[in-house]
């Protein structure tokens, strides 16, 4: 092979590889998490869709919260919609907080920030995200990305502070996807296109983690053809399941 056309390739390949890597690491104070659960189907929920979407115009952007969008399965059936980015796993983590907050039934819309249910979230929860803004982090959150051919390869170090929280603490992964347009031809909002913010597409977990506080935890996600890489976000988050407190959390863009 001619020695020029191989150092043109050899540098293509090296510039491809570091392209296709991500890194990002959580800062001192709190990364507030809004566990935002909706359906196409819903006709209460485009309200909530449309307060998460609005965060940042209110100073609320990615460096002030982290907003995962669930859509939830179990109206699927009840609503005359299927809504497509539903899934069991989504349903399962709303059911999930809300026996960490010790109720009986799930709704949508349904609205959590780090991991307690905010009730009139209309006027409470703008208020809650500063606050919460303003604590000390209980965990550090370190993530290095990285894309092969069909997968993202996730390493994930983390670091717990407190003995509770050591006892108690797991980890979450979470794959969200921005800017998605979907038309619901049936149940309440018939007729309506939506632009999709923040919508989960993938939830591993709960990652055990060491009781010594500090852990490294390897996971893999297929890539959907579907999905558009520009607009998808990881994100990482240690929760308490013992109170339900959420420690800490770190998305990091995969934006090239």
């Amino acid at each position: 092979m001619n020695k020029s056309l191989a150092l043109v390739i050899l540098l293509l390949l090296s510039q491809s590889s570091f392209a296709q890597s991500w890194h990002g690491n959580s800062g001192e104070k709190h990364m507030p998490v809004v566990e935002l659960f909706t359906s196409e189907g819903c006709g209460a929920c485009p309200p909530a869709d449309r307060w998460a979407k609005g965060l940042a115009s209110q100073g609320l952007g990615d460096d002030k919260v982290v907003v995962l969008g669930f859509h939830i399965d179990y109206l699927n059936d009840r609503k005359g919609w299927i809504d497509r980015f539903a899934k069991p796993e989504f349903s399962d983590r709303q059911r999930q907080l809300v026996l960490l907050n010790l109720y009986k039934t799930v709704f949508t819309p349904q609205i959590i920030i780090s991991g307690e249910t905010v009730h009139a979230w209309e006027r409470h929860a703008n208020k809650l995200i500063e606050a919460i803004n303003g604590f000390e982090a209980e965990a550090d959150i370190d993530i290095s990305v990285s894309k092969d051919d069909d997968s993202y390869q996730l390493t994930t170090k983390t670091t717990v502070r407190g003995d509770a929280n050591k006892q108690h603490a797991k980890l979450y992964i979470a794959l969200t996807e921005d800017d998605i347009t979907s038309t619901a031809f049936g149940g309440d909002n018939r007729g309506t296109t939506f632009n999709h913010q923040n919508l989960v597409r993938q939830w591993l977990g709960p990652f055990d983690l060491t009781e010594t506080g500090d852990t490294v935890t390897t996971t893999e996600i297929k890539i959907d053809p579907e999905w558009q890489q520009q607009n998808l976000t990881v994100v990482a988050l240690v929760q308490n399941l013992d109170d339900g407190f959420v420690l800490q959390a770190l998305p990091v863009p995969l934006t090239e």
